[in-house]
């Protein structure tokens, strides 16, 4: 990495958003999840997300960088969306106003604090 040039390196962190914005138009994980189950689309997303790391470990070059962080990003609405919402199905009733705004402030907090940890 340290021979790469910094668009190539800066296409790294784009193709994670590319994943995200096909995933979210191309294949609607709510909608999959109502059809088949939110355990076994949350099971599903995470699955491919176990796959993709561990190729995103051993990968040899930048392309194949690419094409991992693409799946990453594949697996980030199932699960955001289908995750919260299955936890949901476990908490109190009195408890679901405050989890998930909870939930989605933890995880804006870890990308940020993530983003300047590796400025």
């Amino acid at each position: 990495m340290l021979c790469e040039s910094k668009k190539r390196i800066g296409f790294l962190g784009a193709c994670f958003f590319i994943g995200v914005l096909v995933a979210s138009t191309v294949m609607p994980v709510g909608l999959l999840s109502d059809i088949f189950g939110r355990k076994w689309i949350f099971i599903g997303t995470l699955g491919l997300l176990i796959i993709a790391c561990l190729g995103f470990m051993f990968a040899h070059s930048i392309e194949e960088l690419y094409v991992y962080m693409f799946l990453i990003g594949i697996t980030f609405p199932g699960r955001i969306i289908v995750g919260i919402n299955y936890a949901q199905e476990f908490q109190r009733e009195s408890w679901v106003p405050y989890v998930q705004p909870l939930v989605q402030v933890a995880q804006g907090m870890t990308l940020i604090l993530t983003a300047l940890y590796f400025q």
